[in-house]
């Protein structure tokens, strides 16, 4: 540990990733997200092991759910506009006549949440905005997120950011994570990395915990 002005700082991955503080983040893993991610085979194996592994150690596992705004009543013009250009419409009207699955927002079979674990609706690609997560982690004395799924470019990398800035300690775990588009998902990685967000792999995680 580093210390200074009486605050002990973590100065290694296994300091960072001890038990103790940690909260591990499976994000918008549902039916209609996680299965788009072009490597979605490997980072399903790795979070469903991972996850395992936390449970067993104390280690508390949220999950992020997303869930939209209402288009009428609701949502901001802006997120209008992204959400077009998602469905490459060329009027907003058009959103209106898509019809979700129900089942499209619930957690993928192989990664079910247990009853321990956490559940949170958001509405951005950021876990922290107009949710309770920054309350929980805080009444759980968590300060250090381990984060996965997808997409890193997305909910990933701004849920990461704003941990940070938050004061959290973020691990962003490079083969738990994904998107459908690979070139996306290498440069958030590599931005990440470059401005001094912790990148670790399941494994090495693992070897941590196993030594606890």
């Amino acid at each position: 540990m580093y210390e200074i002005g009486g605050k002990q700082i973590p100065a290694t991955l296994a300091e960072l990733a001890d038990p103790k503080r940690t909260a591990s983040l499976i994000w918008d893993m549902e039916n209609a997200i996680g299965p788009n991610a072009f490597n979605y085979k490997d980072i399903l194996g790795n979070l469903k092991s991972l996850s395992a592994h936390a449970r067993q150690i104390g280690v508390p596992v949220f999950y992020s759910v997303q869930t939209g705004f209402d288009l009428l009543k609701e949502e901001a013009g802006v997120w209008v506009r992204v959400r077009m250009k998602r469905a490459k419409a060329t009027d907003p009207n058009q959103l209106l006549k898509e019809k979700e699955d129900p089942r499209d927002r619930e957690i993928v079979d192989e990664l079910k949440p247990q009853p321990k674990d956490i559940v949170f609706q958001k509405r951005r690609p950021d876990g922290f905005v107009g949710t309770d997560f920054d309350l929980i982690l805080r009444s759980n004395g968590v300060r250090t997120i381990l984060i996965g799924g997808v997409a890193t470019e997305g909910g990933v990398e701004g849920t990461a950011r704003t941990a940070r800035n938050l004061g959290y300690d973020v691990v962003v775990l490079k083969d738990c994570v994904g998107s459908r588009n690979r070139e996306l998902h290498e440069l958030a990685l590599k931005l990440m990395e470059q401005t001094h967000v912790d990148i670790a792999t399941a494994a090495e995680i693992a070897q941590i915990w196993q030594r606890k």
